[in-house]
């Protein structure tokens, strides 16, 4: 081969190696615009990822918002439904304790009600009873039996004392059995012996109107009878003054039938109001620092007290307040004739709450020194434990008492 083949060999060569440079760049330059298409793509796709996920969390953290919110919203629909359910019951409950009250109230209205209108029609039966037995017994000497009349009649001696006998000791289921017995008898020998039994009975409270009744009868039909009586009750009364502790259910059985033998009108005002007084006025009088008789007293003012001494009880006042009925007035025996004793239960009755007052303020210091002993020793010796109980209840029924009394006296 001839130089000149060789030169034209070996530019050939140069041409190809020029041709084949630029064809590198190219593919370079296409390489790099395919990584760099595909790095734009990547980050295309990771910005697309990350929006994505962005999305998906962002709609997680939503999803999760809305059911945190629907579940407050759920729990604060439950918190005001169980307020609601609460309220409801609650107004329910009030609801039914207003009926209930209402109905108590009622009923404690209607009961007091039916109280006051019995108490109303005991007041006036007895008002005119009494009215009516006063009436009788004043006027029984227009009335008495002619000496024919008892001839008529059983004057055997067996019956007369078997009948005697048993005015020691009637009772008011006896009533009507010796009320028979009577109307056939012929007592006039035995008024005496009457009398005695009569006096020396021993009566309960309950029995006093039968008493009252058949000496009504026997001074209708014997003009003797009541004069005998009351010399036999005075010097009955003569006789306990001595007596340093006399019977109370006694006293107090007494004090009534003398009141209502003078209502009545076996007694007359004079004699029976005389006789009353100053029994009343020695009970009293012997009372006034211990009041252990303070039964007797309340006992003569719920009985006799609305016609001897004008006394008009609390819940007579109250029931023709309320209920505007009209209780019968005290009329058998002057408001002169019972202004004494007005006066007497008065002053009974201030030295009751006086003594009242003294015991609380003693009941008050053995408290307080109890809790002393309490707090230093830890306990209560039995001795002082059951002085205390014992002052205690004595406390309560002196109060009980007062309360009684206040109630009678209006």
């Amino acid at each position: 081969m001839d130089e000149k083949d060789v030169c034209s060999f070996t530019n050939k060569d140069k041409d190809r190696d020029t041709d084949r440079r630029p064809a590198s760049a190219r593919d370079r330059a296409k390489d790099e615009a395919k990584m760099s298409s595909k790095k734009e793509i990547g980050k295309e796709e990771k910005k697309k990822r990350l929006e994505e996920e962005r999305k998906k969390k962002e709609e997680k953290e939503r999803k999760k918002k809305e059911e945190e919110k629907q579940k407050e919203e759920e729990e604060q629909k439950k918190k005001e439904e169980e307020e609601k359910r609460q309220q409801e019951e609650q107004a329910k409950k009030l609801q039914e304790e207003e009926a209930k009250r209402q109905r108590e109230e009622e009923a404690a209205l209607l009961k007091e009600k039916e109280e006051g209108h019995q108490l109303h029609q005991e007041a006036w039966e007895r008002h005119q009873c009494r009215k009516e037995l006063r009436n009788k017994n004043q006027n029984a000497h227009e009335g008495r039996p002619e000496e024919a009349f008892f001839s008529r009649l059983d004057s055997s001696l067996k019956k007369n004392t078997a009948f005697v006998k048993k005015l020691r000791t009637l009772t008011e289921q006896q009533r009507d059995s010796l009320s028979n017995d009577f109307a056939s008898l012929n007592l006039s020998k035995y008024i005496g012996e009457a009398v005695t039994s009569v006096v020396e009975a021993k009566l309960k409270i309950s029995d006093v109107g039968c008493a009252v009744h058949l000496c009504s009868l026997f001074h209708q039909r014997y003009a003797e009878f009541a004069p005998l009586l009351l010399q036999a009750w005075k010097k009955h009364f003569e006789a306990r003054k001595e007596d340093k502790a006399p019977n109370v259910s006694k006293l107090r059985t007494d004090l009534r039938f003398i009141a209502e033998l003078t209502i009545v009108g076996i007694f007359t005002d004079k004699e029976g109001l005389s006789l009353i007084y100053e029994q009343l006025k020695n009970i009293i009088g012997t009372d006034r620092e211990t009041h252990t008789h303070v039964s007797v007293v309340i006992s003569f003012c719920k009985h006799c007290g609305d016609d001897v001494a004008g006394l008009v009880p609390r819940k007579v006042k109250v029931a023709a307040e309320k209920f505007g009925l009209g209780f019968p007035p005290s009329e058998i025996i002057s408001t002169e004739k019972q202004q004494p004793f007005q006066n007497l239960l008065r002053e009974y009755f201030t030295s009751l709450t006086k003594h009242l007052k003294k015991d609380h303020r003693e009941l008050q210091n053995i408290e307080r020194q109890n809790r002393r002993i309490l707090h230093s020793k830890g306990e209560l010796s039995e001795d002082r434990h059951k002085q205390y109980e014992e002052f205690a209840t004595s406390y309560q029924k002196l109060l009980a008492n007062t309360q009684s009394l206040a109630d009678l006296t209006g």
